[in-house]
């Protein structure tokens, strides 16, 4: 039988862990209104980072996104491969390769950890079980012991600008914020989701 003190430990343990889950959120957004209405076509999607891994989903899920938002757009690293730190000479290689109308460069800008302890705590529960009620009495309770749980926070704030080739102009800007990610694609696809509804919302997509 499942007994319920080595359950309700265990619960409380995934309370805390669960309580300190991957969060993303939008930080500020910012969008050129000095020109005319620009629409994004012909994206190249560039992830700055030094984990070709990390570079490719990210700019994978972009592509996907912006795909079915009925927008065309290529990854970076499909066009010319991975760039940990991409200058002007390769993204001006990656642009005319691609035949880009539209830059997105997304990159890491700070980071941060936290790491806050969690104290124990002991609970009682019966040394045995009656269904009688008078069996109970004389009977002695046990204390479950749960120790102190260490929890690191980790926060990646990221920025995201949008650029018009031809103009060779800045068209809109964002930060978000990831807490605690796991480098999984739901983390990345949070994050992109977040970015494809502001920029949507500036009126930047078809």
């Amino acid at each position: 039988m499942f007994k319920a003190k080595y359950f309700l430990p265990l619960f409380f343990v995934l309370f805390f862990l669960c309580s300190c889950g991957h969060k993303a959120a939008m930080v500020s957004s910012w969008v050129d209104s000095s020109g005319p209405d620009y629409h994004a076509c012909d994206v190249l999607v560039i992830g700055v980072s030094k984990s070709e891994v990390v570079a490719k989903l990210w700019e994978a899920i972009f592509v996907e996104q912006f795909s079915a938002a009925g927008v065309q757009a290529s990854a970076n690293s499909v066009v010319i491969g991975h760039v940990p730190e991409p200058d002007r000479r390769s993204v001006e290689a990656a642009i005319q390769k691609a035949g880009a109308a539209t830059v997105l460069i997304t990159h890491v800008i700070d980071s941060s950890a936290e790491t806050s302890t969690r104290p124990g705590f002991i609970r009682y529960e019966p040394g045995g079980f009656s269904h009688s009620l008078y069996g109970y009495y004389g009977r002695t309770y046990r204390a479950v012991y749960t120790p102190p749980l260490d929890v690191t926070r980790t926060t990646i704030r990221l920025e995201t600008n949008l650029y018009d080739v031809a103009a060779a102009r800045l068209i809109w800007s964002a930060q978000t914020e990831v807490r605690n990610p796991k480098l999984l694609r739901t983390d990345f696809g949070r994050v992109v989701g977040l970015l494809m509804t502001d920029m949507n919302k500036q009126g930047l997509l078809p």
